[in-house]
């Protein structure tokens, strides 16, 4: 017989996306959020994570790229967020690999495919210990650009989301438009959410829209992507301006 039941679905926490997806992200997927640098994808994860925590829920934020602190300034600064204080309450959890303690940082001594394999088991022991409902990744590319191998790179991204998947962990991978490098990470993905910059005319406008999400409809339109001093929302309209 059928398995009928519906499945779960999570909230982005970004008005307006959560409609673009027919209800959410589903529990247990790992999501992909794309774009050129500059687009608004550590706001969107950030996002995504104070959602969960104003739930109750236990979230984990991986850093790849840059130190925990500078998110936590540019999340109070900009929005009012207190990732420290959530931290605290054990709502919250930095995994920052660029820290040399966790010894996962570039060098000629660890290969690339080394590297990544280290970072699944990082991820996964630390899954395993704090048990978080949620996860944001800033951001891929540190990890996959020296990957030459176009079949070792799609074998690794699977391996990383099959932890997501496993655990039952709603995630969500930042990941920049280079090198084609996005294209391979979006392809392993339950869903794909694309941000841009739209110009029309003399007017410079953030955009939006849904590749894809497996196992549901979603709204197929290029939207305005606000961000404010309350966080990113999603309005109804489109960037392009309509010739007079």
């Amino acid at each position: 017989m059928a398995d009928t039941t519906t499945p779960e679905r999570i909230s982005t926490g970004i008005p307006g996306l959560d409609e673009m997806l027919r209800g959410g992200y589903f529990k247990g997927t790992a999501n992909v959020v794309s774009g050129k640098s500059g687009t608004g994808k550590t706001i969107f994860g950030a996002q995504f994570l104070h959602e969960g925590t104003k739930k109750g829920e236990k979230t984990m934020c991986i850093i790849t790229s840059e130190e925990a602190k500078s998110i936590v300034k540019e999340m109070r600064t900009s929005f009012g967020w207190d990732f420290d204080e959530l931290v605290e309450k054990g709502l919250l959890t930095f995994v920052d690999i660029t820290d040399p303690s966790l010894r996962l940082q570039k060098s000629v001594e660890i290969a690339p495919s080394e590297l990544i394999k280290s970072f699944k088991k990082l991820v996964e022991s630390k899954i395993d210990e704090l048990h978080p409902d949620r996860i944001f990744i800033d951001s891929v590319e540190a990890l996959y650009l020296a990957i030459e191998s176009r079949y070792k790179l799609r074998t690794l991204i699977d391996d990383v989301f099959s932890v997501f998947r496993r655990h039952n962990v709603t995630s969500v991978i930042a990941v920049g438009s280079m090198y084609g490098l996005d294209d391979m990470v979006e392809y392993g993905a339950d869903s794909v959410v694309k941000l841009g910059r739209v110009t029309a005319g003399n007017n410079l406008q953030r955009s939006i829209y849904i590749l894809k999400i497996r196992g549901s409809g979603s709204i197929n339109e290029v939207r305005v992507l606000n961000i404010t001093d309350n966080g990113m929302s999603v309005l109804a309209q489109s960037p392009y301006l309509e010739s007079a």
